[in-house]
């Protein structure tokens, strides 16, 4: 017996569910991250393309990238006004890029504390409590949720930050983010990549991992592409998963 349905929910096959790709794209300040994450705009299949732009970054986008849309978001209220329109889906975006995750996460401390102080005048809105923590990680976990279950290609970029094991001495470079989310993020995400620059044969070059180590995050759930891309664009990774897709 073949069933559709299950508790009231619709079954499908695996292989035949449409696919859009969501991602994390982490590294160093300058190291390229939203160039990479603009040049989706190069894939037909990706494109149109919206930057949510946090950081106010989009200048290197401008010549390579002119046709990429950007949005300026200062806010948590106008980012929910973004987030309320995507989903309402009168657009024709095909990828929404989020530049970047670490500023979100601050920018949603930013106004939990603003309400604190709204509410209790002798807080210091510099100085967040346990509470407040608490309250912007789960904000942090439902904002990537919710924008990776967008019926969209979504990439999200971050900061890096480097964690010493307190028990081995160990260090691991991880997504830049307060609390348990640096960890868990990848779990929420299907690809997870590390860019970084590296001086090979007196020529600097842009390098993507894209596998986890013993020092690095990095996770890919397609499993198809390489440990190492070279001078990374989003066509490189397209190729992979596409091929992938297609096969199936």
């Amino acid at each position: 017996m073949s069933l559709d349905t299950l508790a009231g929910l619709n079954i499908e096959k695996v292989g035949q569910k449409s696919y859009t790709s969501n991602m994390l794209i982490y590294g160093e300040s300058g190291a390229g991250k939203t160039l990479l994450a603009g040049s989706a705009d190069e894939i037909p299949e990706m494109r149109k393309v919206l930057v949510v732009d946090i950081e106010g970054g989009t200048l290197t986008l401008r010549k390579p990238y002119p046709n990429v849309d950007s949005v300026r978001v200062k806010n948590w209220d106008e980012m929910q006004k973004v987030y309320d329109a995507l989903v309402l889906g009168n657009h024709d975006y095909q990828t929404v890029i989020i530049d970047s995750l670490t500023e979100a996460q601050r920018m949603s401390m930013d106004q939990i504390m603003r309400k604190l102080v709204e509410d209790n005048s002798d807080r210091d809105p510099d100085v967040a409590g346990m509470r407040e923590w608490n309250i912007n990680i789960e904000q942090t976990r439902k904002f990537v949720r919710a924008f990776r279950d967008l019926p969209v290609n979504t990439i999200f970029t971050a900061l890096v930050q480097t964690d010493q094991d307190k028990r081995t001495g160990g260090t691991k470079r991880k997504p830049s983010l307060s609390g348990k989310v640096k960890d868990e993020v990848a779990g929420f995400l299907d690809i997870v990549v590390y860019l970084y620059t590296k001086e090979i044969d007196q020529e600097n070059k842009r390098l993507l991992l894209c596998g986890a180590t013993e020092t690095t995050v990095a996770k890919d759930r397609t499993n198809t592409l390489p440990n190492i891309i070279e001078n990374p664009r989003m066509v490189d990774i397209w190729k992979h998963v596409s091929a992938k897709k297609d096969s199936e």
